[in-house]
């Protein structure tokens, strides 16, 4: 959070153990998820009249409850959205297999190392990207030659 509040435009190093020397699928995921609430909470608020929701509280009147009210349902997802970090209540959580945040970003890597497809490169880079290969390779001859 640091040194994003001080405007860093660079932070690396997700999922990375051991000044790097490991990588960890898991960590990454997690750590993302957190970088996630980082980059939100720089971002600041946002102020309109629709969050602000003037007419909620006059709707609403001294003593009452936003909670059961429309605009906050409406609205209640848009500053903390988790994957990974169970919100559920402890009986809940159990009752589904008392998984921990660490289990669940082993399984959430697992899903996404067997399920992700790269998309191809266009067809203009991955030639530009050969070209630069037989250049090298080219230059790695006549240097051998030489």
């Amino acid at each position: 959070m640091l040194p994003a509040l001080a405007g860093t435009n660079l932070i690396y190093g997700l999922g990375m153990l051991d000044s790097g020397m490991t990588f960890d699928y898991a960590q990454a995921l997690l750590q993302s998820e957190m970088l996630n609430k980082v980059l939100r909470a720089i971002q600041g608020m946002s102020v309109s009249d629709e969050l602000f929701a003037y007419d909620v509280i006059q709707d609403v009147g001294p003593g009452g409850e936003f909670i059961t009210h429309e605009h906050t349902f409406a609205h209640m997802r848009e500053q903390s959205q988790v994957k990974l970090f169970d919100r559920r209540s402890r009986e809940t959580w159990e009752a589904s297999g008392s998984q921990d945040v660490v289990e669940r970003a082993y399984a959430a890597a697992r899903e996404i190392i067997a399920s992700h497809e790269v998309e191809p490169l266009l067809e203009s880079v991955q030639s530009e990207l050969e070209a630069i290969y037989e250049d090298a390779e080219a230059r790695q001859v006549r240097n051998r030659e030489a």
